[in-house]
């Protein structure tokens, strides 16, 4: 049977280092959250931009609607005419074939230049994306350390108080202890979290 102060301090310990590493997994879904953020607003920004387009270009959408329909008008002309002829005269619907004979069409719509300021701010988004992500690996190699410490005081802890609390409820550390090991000790949690952060791509600009 241990120290009853020892026993304390064991459970002041694991208590401790279980606190930290949630902290410490917290911390790493902040950064999944900011950085999946920082992506997002460019897709908000790319999206209220091409929405303002299209407001201001509705004067002209309504003409190129107008310009549509003359088309269509021409084209189902056209396809009167030589229906008419494959029925009446198919020598001369041969003829037209041979020639190639076809309604002219509307000279196509010139692409709009993006603002410059719109462009900028694309530029900062990805640069502010950049920085986080490099900011986020050089944090995290520093804070693998204080994780690695508090791993350290809950395993220490909890495998004390399995071997030498024999009046306290042992399936209780035990179960501690695997939870511990599934979500915060083990190294598929935060591989997960760092292999979706180095996958994540930086946000795209004009």
């Amino acid at each position: 049977m241990s120290n009853p102060r020892n026993l304390l301090v064991a459970k002041a310990s694991a208590l401790l280092g279980f606190l930290v590493l949630v902290t410490c997994s917290y911390y790493l879904r902040s950064e999944v959250l900011a950085l999946s953020h920082i992506k997002f607003s460019a897709d908000e920004l790319r999206a209220a931009n091409q929405l303002k387009d299209r407001r201001e270009s509705y004067p002209d959408r309504v003409k190129q609607h107008e310009s549509a329909l003359k088309q269509y008008e021409l084209e189902l002309k056209h396809y009167q005419e030589m229906r008419d002829l494959f029925e009446n005269d198919y020598d001369e619907y041969v003829k037209r074939i041979k020639d190639k004979f076809q309604p002219p069409h509307p000279p196509g719509k010139p692409n709009k230049p993006d603002p410059p300021e719109v462009a900028d701010q694309f530029y900062e988004i990805n640069a502010e994306f950049r920085a986080r992500k490099n900011r986020y690996f050089r944090t995290t190699s520093q804070l693998n350390w204080v994780a690695c410490l508090a791993a350290l005081m809950v395993v220490g802890g909890l495998l004390y108080l399995l071997m030498f609390d024999a009046n306290g409820q042992r399936w209780h550390y035990l179960v501690a202890l695997v939870i511990s090991f599934v979500f915060l000790i083990g190294p598929a949690f935060h591989s997960i979290i760092s292999g979706i952060i180095g996958f994540l791509k930086e946000p795209g600009v004009y």
